[in-house]
């Protein structure tokens, strides 16, 4: 009787000890997005995506005080190829889990519209509550730009998206509501 409560006690402990550690990846090794911006060219999807790059003013003659992103684009023929081909070219896989905003081209939006509305219902990694707007013109130019000189220039888009009530959420826009064109300016 004793033989067998020490049993199942080492059992539960090492059952408790091990499933907190398989499939989970720790934060650090992961390259965490802070904007995503689809555009298209010759009929494939690109991905841009703004990330925080925290090796970004450390060196000793550099401020700090600059801005702490990098981006980088890849395309593919479907938003999740576009995705992963950029997360090939990056060191960490992406953790889209503080993703700010989802900027998409108006061509993409003609063309790819219901992908995309597919793409973020599927997507395990999708959140409601990220704003999402159509550019006026290439999306990337949106991400690319360093807003305002600010340390995350996607913290700044939301910000001023949120002040003119022009803000859509991806649960909005997934319950139908109209994407906005907006200017950053």
């Amino acid at each position: 009787m004793i033989k067998k409560s020490v049993t199942i006690g080492i059992i539960a402990v090492l059952a408790l000890t091990f499933s907190s550690c398989t499939g989970s990846e720790r934060l650090t090794n992961m390259t965490i997005v802070q904007g995503l911006a689809l555009d298209v060219s010759d009929d494939r999807i690109i991905a841009t995506v703004q990330y925080l790059d925290l090796n970004k003013g450390n060196g000793k003659n550099e401020k700090i005080s600059g801005n702490l992103t990098s981006h980088e684009s890849a395309s593919g023929k479907t938003i999740k190829s576009a995705v992963t081909a950029v997360e090939k070219k990056l060191p960490d896989s992406l953790f889209f889990g503080q993703n700010k905003i989802i900027v998409i081209s108006p061509e993409f939006d003609r063309k790819y519209d219901g992908k995309l509305r597919d793409y973020l219902v599927k997507n395990k990694e999708s959140r409601p509550d990220v704003l999402i707007f159509k550019s006026e013109g290439k999306a990337s130019d949106v991400l690319n730009k360093s807003h305002k000189n600010t340390r995350v220039p996607a913290e700044s888009i939301c910000k001023q998206l949120e002040k003119s009530k022009s803000d859509i959420t991806v649960s909005e826009y997934l319950a139908g509501d109209t994407l906005k064109t907006y200017k950053i300016s």
